[in-house]
C-alpha cells in the first residue's frame, strides 16, 4: 500500500460502485415487476375480451422483461462489456413516451387524475427504452410523494428554442404535492461536473432520471415551493445524440 492509503481508497470506491449498481438494479427490477403485474392483472379485471388491449398488455410485459434482462446484464457485465451500454438511438416521439408512462401508472393508481398536454411535434433521436424508463421514474416519483387523488399533469412541448436558439423538446411533470427539499433539487439539477453518485432511497429514481437525460445531452430543471407542488422539466436536443459515456 502507498503512503497515502491509495489501495484502501480504491477498495472503498470499488465497494461503493458495486453498491450503486445493486441499488440501481433493484430499483429497475422493482419498477419493471410492478408494471408487469399491472398489465398481467387486466384479464382478472374482466378486460380480456378486448383483443387490442390484450396485445398491448403482452407487448408491455415482454418489453419490461427485456428491460429486466438488460438491467441485469449491465450490472453484471461480461468481461468485454461496460456497465453503461451505448445508446440505441432512433427517432422517438416524446408524446408516445409520455402516453405509455401514463398508461403504466394508470394501471397502478387508477383513481389518480393524470392530465396530458401536447404542443407541437416533439421528436428527438434517443434510446427509446432508456428514455421511457426515465420518464416512468419521473412520473412514479410524483405519484409516490403526493397525497392520494392529487392531480398530476404531464406536458410535452416542442420543438422550442433553447439556449443559443437551438431547437429542443421538453417534457414536464407537475404535481400539487408538498414540494421538494432544497437538497433534492440541488442533487437533481447540479452541473454534470459535480458529484454524480446515485443515492439510495427516495432520491434514486430522480438520480436515474438525471443520468439518462445527461447521456442524451439534455438538462433537468425543477420549480418547487413548499405546499405548492413541483414541476420537473427535462429538455433534449432535437438533432442527434452521441454514443454517450
Amino acid at each position: 500500500m502507498d503512503e497515502d492509503g491509495g489501495d484502501g481508497r480504491h477498495h472503498a470506491e470499488d465497494a461503493y460502485e458495486r453498491q450503486q449498481r445493486l441499488e440501481v438494479l433493484l430499483h429497475e427490477l422493482r419498477t419493471s415487476l410492478t408494471t408487469i403485474r399491472g398489465w398481467a392483472e387486466l384479464p382478472l379485471q374482466g378486460l380480456s375480451d378486448d383483443p387490442e388491449l390484450m396485445v398491448r398488455a403482452l407487448r408491455r410485459i415482454q418489453d419490461e422483461a427485456d428491460h429486466m434482462h438488460q438491467a441485469v446484464q449491465q450490472v453484471f457485465p461480461r468481461a468485454d462489456t461496460s456497465w453503461v451500454r451505448p445508446l440505441d438511438a432512433e427517432p422517438v416521439d416524446l408524446r408516445d413516451v409520455a402516453d405509455e408512462a401514463v398508461a403504466d401508472l394508470g394501471l397502478l393508481d387508477p383513481e389518480r387524475p393524470i392530465a396530458r398536454e401536447n404542443s407541437g411535434r416533439p421528436t428527438l433521436v434517443a434510446d427509446n427504452r432508456m428514455l421511457r424508463h426515465a420518464i416512468r421514474n419521473l412520473l412514479d416519483n410524483a405519484l409516490r410523494h403526493t397525497p392520494a387523488g392529487s392531480p398530476v399533469t404531464v406536458a410535452v412541448r416542442g420543438p422550442v428554442a433553447g439556449s443559443g436558439g437551438r431547437p429542443q423538446v421538453e417534457l414536464s411533470v407537475s404535481d400539487q404535492g408538498p414540494g421538494m427539499s432544497p437538497h433534492d433539487i440541488a442533487r437533481l439539477t447540479s452541473p454534470r461536473s459535480e458529484d454524480r453518485r446515485i443515492e439510495p432511497g427516495g432520491g434514486l429514481g430522480l438520480s436515474i432520471v438525471r443520468r439518462v437525460v445527461e447521456r442524451h445531452g439534455g438538462e433537468v430543471s425543477v420549480h418547487s415551493a413548499p405546499d405548492r407542488g413541483t414541476t420537473v422539466t427535462v429538455t433534449f436536443p432535437t438533432v442527434s445524440v452521441s454514443s454517450g459515456n
